[in-house]
């Protein structure tokens, strides 16, 4: 049971990982975001949600000094969002 609830949690943390960038990429008008590496590498769950949604291609990151990180959904990404609604 308990290993049910730990799938639901990191499913909805990606989840909302990727429901915030969709969101951005929007807001920005296409543009990065820029994030700083404690909020992407803090949390051990936080930061396999973004390698995960990465390595599905799902996101895209690349490092911009100081720590930062520039990253955009990519259109699989956002296709994944407006398919299955997952960002409602």
């Amino acid at each position: 049971m308990e290993r049910m609830g730990q799938f639901n949690r990191r499913r909805g943390l990606r989840r909302e990982v990727l429901g915030r960038l969709y969101d951005s990429w929007f807001e920005l008008a296409g543009e990065p975001s820029i994030l700083s590496g404690d909020e992407i590498n803090g949390e051990t769950e936080r930061k396999l949600a973004y390698r995960y949604l990465a390595e599905r291609g799902l996101l895209r990151m690349s490092p911009v000094g100081d720590g930062n990180f520039e990253v955009s959904i990519t259109v699989q990404g956002i296709d994944r969002i407006e398919m299955t609604g997952e960002n409602e």
